[in-house]
């Protein structure tokens, strides 16, 4: 008992009131009695004195090897984890280093082969000309046609307009002779803009009853269609319009290619001028066939 009381006796204040409570408090809860009111200000008061004595009273209860002991233990600690800390950067370094490999580029899609391009289309082959019959009738002979009129040593001609390539005048001053032609080659005409070669028209219509030179007498050179071929007459008349009808066309013209037929109204012979054509450009009996 003095024992217990000598112990209170050194307990200060406020640090025995706190005992006090709690002695209070756990005798409260054993023996349920009333609870003892206490002084709230008076509590609060020595709750804050004890927060402030503890650390004096926690720092002067360690003995300075015990402060020793732990300094040294804190830098042991300090030293493993600056150890630890400088080891860490080259692993982390080492890590930084490794650099993840690259994707593979796709390969480039293949270029698309240039479509071929498309062959030209071969161009139509000329029809070929048909040659006409000698039977046949004319093409320009269906229907009614027009003729020009014409005259060579006294014999009346008459050439299909459709037909007729050009009038031109001319006479012997106009005509230059080539050595070595037939007789019914009179020469090539220099007329307008064209170099045609000038027939002698009576000696391939009538070489039998025509005795006059008409080379001294014409004064017009007829163009065959759009050859260089003329043929030399002494005058030129009108032109006139005909049925088919009104001609008596001749059903084989291999005797004679340039005649097509003759107008009995008129007193006419009318020239197959693409017969004549023909027939002056035969190797054989033509101007080529002179030629040798």
């Amino acid at each position: 008992m003095k024992e217990t009381k000598n112990k209170e006796q050194t307990l200060i204040g406020p640090q025995a009131a706190v005992q006090k409570y709690l002695d209070d408090l756990l005798h409260e809860a054993t023996t349920e009695q009333p609870p003892i009111e206490v002084d709230e200000a008076l509590l609060d008061q020595d709750a804050d004195d004890v927060t402030n004595d503890e650390p004096a009273t926690e720092e002067s209860g360690l003995s300075e090897e015990e402060l020793s002991s732990l300094d040294a233990s804190f830098e042991e600690f300090e030293k493993a984890i600056s150890e630890s800390t400088d080891e860490l950067p080259v692993e982390l370094e080492t890590q930084e280093t490794i650099e993840p490999e690259p994707e593979p580029e796709p390969e480039p899609e293949p270029e698309p082969e240039p479509e071929p391009e498309p062959e030209p289309e071969p161009e139509p082959e000329p029809e070929p000309v048909k040659k006409i019959s000698k039977t046949d009738p004319l093409p320009w002979a269906v229907g009614r046609f027009e003729c020009l009129l014409f005259y060579v040593g006294g014999l009346k001609m008459a050439v299909p307009l459709i037909e007729l390539g050009g009038i031109f005048q001319s006479d012997k001053d106009k005509l230059t002779s080539i050595f070595g032609q037939p007789d019914w080659f009179m020469g090539v005409a220099n007329v307008g803009d064209f170099n045609l070669r000038t027939v002698d028209t009576a000696r391939w219509v009538m070489p039998n009853h025509y005795e006059g030179d008409l080379k001294e007498q014409f004064h017009f050179v007829i163009q065959l269609d759009r050859s260089n071929w003329g043929v030399a007459c002494e005058r030129v008349a009108e032109a006139i319009t005909l049925e088919p009808s009104q001609v008596k066309w001749r059903s084989d013209r291999s005797k004679r290619p340039w005649l097509a037929g003759t107008v009995i109204d008129h007193m006419c012979a009318i020239l197959d001028v693409q017969g004549f054509i023909e027939l002056l450009e035969d190797p054989k009996n033509g101007f080529k066939g002179s030629l040798k």
